[in-house]
């Protein structure tokens, strides 16, 4: 075994961040070798749009759990590559809706037989029913558990209470 195997469980969040990046460095092989232009850091926003319809920046930030300033920063940058426009709401014009461009659309058409395998072949990989492999259900599980409680603030109360006030 390597040094990650051999460390186990307290690695968790460094060997997910490599497969993470490795997951998206292959996709973005994918795209690069059929020649589109699109980021595989992009597919969030991107599959939000095209499953929900216009949706405003807050509303985008609320969907996918990230800040405002990280969801506009995203909107940003497909606007500037002619992705996405932004309409201003009819009774808030200082609220702004985020739609396609016909180049959106038209990219989108171009990715979904790309996604659509993509997926297939990431089940293949991720939840063989042979070995009983469902990583994408432990995955909602361990979401679900770390939405629930402050993971940190658990480890400092126990390390508090083991420690009789060293922490404190």
């Amino acid at each position: 075994m390597g040094f990650y195997e051999d460390t186990g469980i307290l690695i968790l969040g460094t060997r997910l961040k490599r497969l993470s990046e490795r997951f998206l460095s292959e996709v973005g092989k994918i795209y690069e070798n059929l020649n589109i232009e699109f980021e595989p850091a992009w597919f969030p926003m991107v599959f939000l749009l095209y499953k929900k319809g216009p949706l405003s920046i807050t509303a985008i930030s609320d969907e996918l759990k990230v800040s405002q300033p990280a969801a506009s920063q995203l909107v940003s940058s497909l606007y500037k590559k002619g992705l996405l426009l932004l309409i201003p709401e009819k009774f808030d014009k200082r609220k702004k809706i985020v739609h396609f461009t016909e180049k959106g659309e038209e990219t989108i058409k171009e990715l979904l037989p790309i996604w659509e395998i993509l997926e297939n072949s990431m089940f293949e990989i991720i939840c063989n029913e042979k070995e009983d492999i469902h990583i994408v259900d432990s995955f909602n599980q361990l979401e679900s558990k770390l939405n629930r409680f402050s993971f940190s603030d658990s480890v400092i109360n126990k390390l508090k209470k083991d420690s009789e006030g060293i922490y404190e």
